[in-house]
């Protein structure tokens, strides 16, 4: 049982144990505020041990599931001090994650820490040239991932970040992986055993005001399905049709007529929400302008969430909500599953092309129709489980067979 100390005696020295993880720098500790104890005699005294550094800057998405090294890193290291540096877009992601201490942004006086600062352990998984460029100013024992080479250039620092770098630059190598992000991180940061979920905390005020709202909007007794339309700005293409939103609600309503399915997205995605609430009122809005806490409420309260490859997917995926995510210019193999989640594709040659537009009159998302993906939805569902739970698989869905629902040939490639 957690019991107030004493304070200081009068005019004795003030012992101040910067090494401990609870350690502030300028402020009172969190153990001190709640309790009142001081350094000089406190029971949760916790001294840091390795310091370890990670840097990772990509879309907030790719940030959310790096975290995934986390548990394994606090396994090896469970009293280790974590700084993590990222761009402030991804801060909102981290912030209260229990197992980091310490986040920098690119856009803050980042630096300064860096050179007055040694660590232990510092991991760079990304091949850009600012990721690198951090890792490679950084006074560490040791380094994982990416450093530069002096001359403008990048140098890998095994050979799994070199495997790693090889897939970025060249499209067929990409096309014929069959590991995921997870695994292949993992390797670059020397980690062992199974790639574990990415790491986001609801807070209670998110989950109250979700809470409030869904039994507002939500409180018929079928299934709560969250229906993302967002992507980012750089990937047009990960976008789904507004008729094909409309004829999935439709199919949904049709088989589940108590389902209430929850229309959501960024603020990107204001106008196209809008459409699909003035075609169809049965849409419930969620919003586009929440915060990502909140959504990650909504989406730990939903039974199952559909998303582009994006970073709905990633969140369902930490807050443990099975997702089915439809995949077209980005690689779907290279997204853990977590043996939670559905990932459809159409079954076309230029999967996983990396375009940003499609030069094609119908794209691979468009081949995607409402009957294919519902079809192979009804399929994963494990209808004999107590709790509602999909079938994990990556599924190339044939686009040129039959339109008929029950006619459709699924055929796996996972």
């Amino acid at each position: 049982m957690l019991q107030h100390v004493r304070p200081h005696r009068e005019g004795a020295p003030v012992i101040v144990l910067s090494d401990c993880l609870h350690h502030r720098g300028d402020m009172p500790c969190r153990p001190h505020k709640r309790l009142g104890v001081s350094c000089d005699a406190c029971h949760l005294y916790a001294p840091a041990g390795l310091r370890v550094l990670i840097v990772k800057l990509g879309a907030p998405g790719d940030v959310l599931r790096t975290t995934c090294i986390l548990p394994a890193l606090r396994r090896l290291h469970p009293n280790a001090h974590v700084t993590w540096i990222t761009r402030d877009g991804a801060v909102p992601l981290l912030e209260g994650n229990p197992s980091i201490d310490r986040v920098l942004t690119v856009e803050s006086n980042y630096v300064e820490f860096l050179m007055s600062e040694t660590f232990d352990l510092a991991i760079n998984p990304d091949a850009d040239h600012l990721s690198a460029a951090i890792l490679t100013i950084v006074n560490a024992t040791a380094k994982r991932g990416f450093v530069t080479d002096g001359r403008g250039g990048l140098r890998p620092l095994s050979d799994s970040a070199r495997q790693w770098w090889h897939l970025g630059l060249d499209d067929t190598l990409k096309r014929q992986n069959r590991d995921t992000y997870g695994q292949w991180l993992y390797r670059i940061c020397e980690l062992d055993g199974d790639v574990q979920r990415p790491l986001f905390r609801i807070t209670r005020d998110d989950a109250r005001m979700a809470g409030v709202f869904l039994g507002q909007v939500a409180d018929r007794p079928g299934r709560r399905i969250c229906v993302n339309t967002g992507a980012s700005a750089r990937w047009a293409e990960k976008r789904w049709k507004v008729g094909h939103y409309l004829a999935l609600l439709g199919l949904i309503l049709r088989d589940e007529p108590d389902a209430s399915v929850i229309l959501i997205g960024g603020p990107l995605e204001r106008d196209l929400n809008a459409q699909l609430l003035n075609a169809d009122p049965r849409f419930i809005d969620g919003g586009t302008h929440s915060s990502v806490g909140y959504v990650a409420a909504l989406l730990a309260a939903a039974d199952w969430v559909l998303t582009p490859d994006s970073l709905c997917y990633h969140l369902a995926t930490a807050v443990g909500t099975p997702a089915v995510c439809l995949v077209g210019p980005t690689a779907p193999w290279e997204l853990d599953r977590y043996d939670a989640s559905l990932l459809l594709h159409g079954d076309r040659d230029c999967i996983a092309c990396y375009r940003a537009t499609c030069p094609l009159s119908e794209t691979c998302m468009d081949s995607l129709s409402a009957g294919h993906v519902w079809s192979a939805i009804q399929q994963s569902i494990d209808y004999s489980a107590d709790q509602f739970q999909m079938r994990s698989a990556v599924m190339a869905l044939d686009t040129q067979a039959q339109e008929r629902l029950g006619a459709l040939r699924v055929r796996s490639v996972a």
